[in-house]
């Protein structure tokens, strides 16, 4: 349904674009190509010079974020194992090193 919409819409397009075109001659086709490449570039070339120009200006600068180093709290402090937990730890650690 939509493809047969799109091929009637494109069909319409093209005959009334075809039949502007059918009533000029070469040189106001020339002419006619001529102007919209002109107008193109200049909108083109417009663009690119503005972004340009934006990155230098002043208030176009972002400001840079600084992110401070998070703290991570010890979950296990060190002090809560016994000494005889620590030297089971120990041997078995020890045991893989041999």
């Amino acid at each position: 349904m939509y493809r047969k919409m799109y091929v009637k819409f494109k069909e319409c397009i093209g005959g009334r674009l075809r039949g502007l075109c059918d009533r000029l001659t070469p040189r106001q086709r020339a002419i006619a190509v001529i102007v919209m490449v002109s107008l193109f570039a200049l909108v083109n070339f417009y663009m690119i010079f503005r972004a340009i120009y934006d990155i230098g200006r002043e208030d176009a600068r972002q400001d840079i974020i600084r992110i401070t180093p998070l703290e991570v709290p010890d979950f296990v402090p060190a002090d809560t194992l016994s000494d005889m937990k620590v030297r089971e730890m120990e041997e078995f650690f020890n045991q893989f090193n041999k």
